[in-house]
């Protein structure tokens, strides 16, 4: 595990074309696995955020996700991410919905979101009234032969060792 303390990012839930209904959470650590650093392989982090100005948990003020490692692929995915490209040019979150399937290693979903949307959350169960659904991968990577289909990885035992480390960071 990498553990890097100097970041100067922030997590704005539920940003839209500048507006923060939400505020801003300061990233205080992320944690990804040696394998990405080195193997570019297990492409996921662990994000945690301090406490807003006035002192409010990110999870306090919008809630939060379940997650699911060890999953099964398949079942309906939502995913959504800030593309960058235009027109919206990371300033509007994007969505695709679709079944996964396993593809070399990693997972796939129909999906056209382009560079910007990465990390973007993978719900499974995604309930639109209540925001809610299951985390099981995060939007990873277009694959340039098939530029409409987004891999995200399958949250395995690495995932877990990450999402644990941060729990502690």
């Amino acid at each position: 595990m990498s553990v890097n303390t100097n970041i100067a990012m922030v997590f704005v839930p539920a940003y839209s074309k500048g507006k923060m209904p939400y505020g801003a959470f300061a990233v205080r650590t992320a944690v990804t696995p040696r394998n990405w650093e080195n193997d570019s392989t297990d492409d996921l982090s662990t994000l945690v955020v301090d406490a807003d100005k006035s002192g409010r948990k990110l999870t306090d003020v919008v809630g939060g996700q379940g997650i699911a490692f060890n999953r099964p692929v398949g079942g309906t995915i939502s995913a959504f991410g800030y593309s960058a490209t235009r027109p919206q040019l990371g300033e509007e979150l994007l969505h695709c919905v679709g079944t996964a399937k396993e593809k070399s290693g990693v997972q796939a979903i129909p999906c056209d979101m382009s560079g910007g949307s990465s990390g973007g959350p993978w719900l499974a169960d995604f309930n639109a009234t209540t925001g809610k659904g299951t985390l099981v991968s995060v939007n990873s990577a277009l694959d340039s032969l098939t530029p409409t289909e987004m891999q995200g990885e399958v949250l395995g035992a690495t995932a877990k060792k990450v999402y644990d480390r941060a729990q502690h960071s």
